[in-house]
């Protein structure tokens, strides 16, 4: 049986949202204004994209298109995709936070939030995604519940995820205070120490600097590049 993950609204960016997103802490979000099932057929070109960040917090979304003079969000759901699941990007968000990002990996089931996007959102979304690449993924290496289409869109990060140096084993998701004791673990720093509202600010000023150390110290590992992921181009 797949290892069952739960991540529905996982703010990458690292913010507060009110219907969805992550915490001070980095909980996983409520799933206020997620819908349980696929709902009504999709417009003629539209793309099945999945989130396991910001991106499913249906607030998230309205703040993203609204900015670039977008139509409403569309509707959101529920679905479950084998062989994926979620790390933390191997970045510093500007705000200060660790962001998520999926990882291929097989034998794990995530429920995540999905969305039937236009070419325009799908355009629009891609340009609030400076750290992330939207990569095409099908459902023959990745099974997807309910079975909506043959391929589907997600955010991987450019940046790779948080792993162990020594023995190359990622970083699972988890809130931010663990992930700021992971990385004082590693970098032996106590910039990464006390409360995680705190610390976020501190990293904030310096997110830059603080990415930088974090690849010269040999905490990423490019899971895309570095396993199977299938023709379909993985998670």
């Amino acid at each position: 049986m797949p290892a069952s993950v739960v991540v529905s609204g996982v703010n990458t960016d690292g913010g507060s949202t009110t219907d969805g997103g992550i915490d001070t802490d980095g909980g996983i979000a409520t799933d206020s204004g997620i819908a349980t099932d696929g709902g009504e057929p999709p417009a003629v070109g539209s793309r099945l994209v999945i989130a396991v960040g910001s991106n499913a917090a249906p607030s998230v979304l309205r703040g993203k298109f609204a900015e670039l003079g977008r139509a409403a969000v569309p509707r959101m759901f529920k679905v479950s995709v084998t062989n994926v699941t979620v790390g933390h990007s191997a970045h510093i968000a500007r705000r200060g936070y660790v962001p998520a990002a999926p990882v291929f990996a097989a034998q794990n089931q995530l429920t995540a939030a999905a969305a039937w996007l236009s070419p325009d959102h799908v355009e629009a979304l891609d340009a609030t995604e400076p750290n992330y690449d939207r990569q095409t993924v099908n459902t023959h290496d990745h099974p997807l519940l309910p079975a909506l289409a043959d391929e589907f869109d997600i955010y991987v990060s450019r940046r790779g995820v948080l792993a162990d140096p020594d023995t190359g084993q990622i970083l699972a998701f988890g809130s931010q205070t663990r992930v700021h004791q992971w990385l004082r673990t590693h970098l032996d720093d106590p910039m990464f120490a006390g409360p995680p509202a705190r610390v976020c600010t501190r990293l904030a000023a310096d997110a830059s600097a603080v990415t930088a150390r974090i690849r010269a110290a040999g905490l990423v590992r490019h899971p895309v590049s570095d396993d199977r992921a299938g023709s379909g181009g993985g998670a």
